[in-house]
């Protein structure tokens, strides 16, 4: 019920349900499905509704068989398939358990089991060093000089292709985007102080070694005499040998490597390029690759740091 009352406050402090959909990592349908009852009912609309339903014929320990089933997967079973269906699980109980039930009753048992059938996402590898990266990015910030300036770093790329997002449109109707001739880019270094909200930002014709170099370069105009911790992670760019060969002579900057495939969860760099492709990029097309990048830095124009630290929170 946390987590529901948690979708309720996001909801009304101007989150869309796509938002909230993302950050919780579930279907649209069930934000506003909880939204809906929490308008209609208050605080008792978010709990759970009393399970009805006929008897199911099959013990508790034949439901435990099935849940653990279920959860290992038909290749653990010996099958070729990644996805049980309701007629291969029924099979596999006739053969394996000796359990005779009909598809409706196996179809019935998975949904008081509590599973639901939904399309799975796909995840990144999990760095088995990742805790250790953090304590080292936890401790150099603890014991860096007090004059040090704590900078997270990313880029992104920002299309000429419209950004998908969702929208009101008229039942029965799916709205049109439509879409470049061609697709062009341009890339984004960004980095942000999380502690002041301060944003710098860089445009570029691709991102480079040499252009991060740039906006390393940028970064020290910006902060002269202070010693820069920067966050980020390990892409080619960042370690490259002429990369190396720069920090060896500014002594001044260091760079700290986030856990492999973690920025999108630890950087909040992140969530400024959400917010910026949402903004200027959802569901429209921009004449050219110039007029887009006039968007980008009307966006960064009226970025003030409350907004940076609210996303970074």
């Amino acid at each position: 019920m946390a987590e529901r009352i948690r979708m309720i406050l996001l909801s009304s402090r101007g989150y869309s349900v796509p938002e909230i959909a993302r950050i919780f990592e579930c279907e649209e349908a069930t934000v506003r499905e909880w939204i809906r009852r929490f308008e209609a009912e208050g605080l008792p609309g978010l709990k759970d509704r009393p399970r009805r339903g006929r008897p199911l014929c099959a013990d508790a320990a034949a439901q435990e068989r099935l849940r653990r089933t279920v959860q290992a997967g038909p290749q653990s079973a010996g099958y070729s398939g990644g996805t049980w269906t309701v007629l291969l699980l029924q099979i596999h109980l006739i053969a394996a358990e000796g359990v005779v039930l009909s598809c409706a009753t196996v179809r019935r048992l998975l949904l008081r089991l509590d599973f639901r059938w939904r399309r799975p996402k796909l995840v990144l590898p999990q760095d088995p060093a990742a805790a250790a990266k953090m304590q080292h990015i936890l401790e150099r910030v603890l014991h860096a000089p007090a004059d040090a300036v704590l900078l997270c770093l990313d880029e992104c790329d920002i299309h000429l292709l419209p950004v998908l997002r969702a929208m009101w449109m008229p039942r029965g109707e799916q709205a049109q985007v439509p879409t470049p001739g061609s697709n062009r880019k341009r890339g984004l270094f960004g980095a942000l102080a999380p502690e002041s909200g301060r944003w710098h930002y860089r445009v570029v014709q691709k991102k480079t070694a040499l252009e991060f170099l740039a906006f390393l370069e940028e970064l020290l105009r910006a902060y002269p005499s202070e010693p820069l911790l920067l966050v980020l992670d390990n892409a080619s760019i960042h370690t490259a040998k002429v990369v190396q060969a720069w920090l060896g002579a500014h002594p001044s900057v260091e760079l700290l490597f986030l856990p492999s495939y973690a920025g999108h969860r630890e950087n909040p760099v992140e969530k400024v390029w959400w917010r910026l492709k949402q903004q200027i990029a959802g569901n429209r097309l921009y004449g050219d690759v110039d007029a887009l990048i006039a968007a980008v830095r009307q966006f960064f124009d009226s970025f003030t740091p409350e907004a940076a630290l609210r996303l970074a929170a």
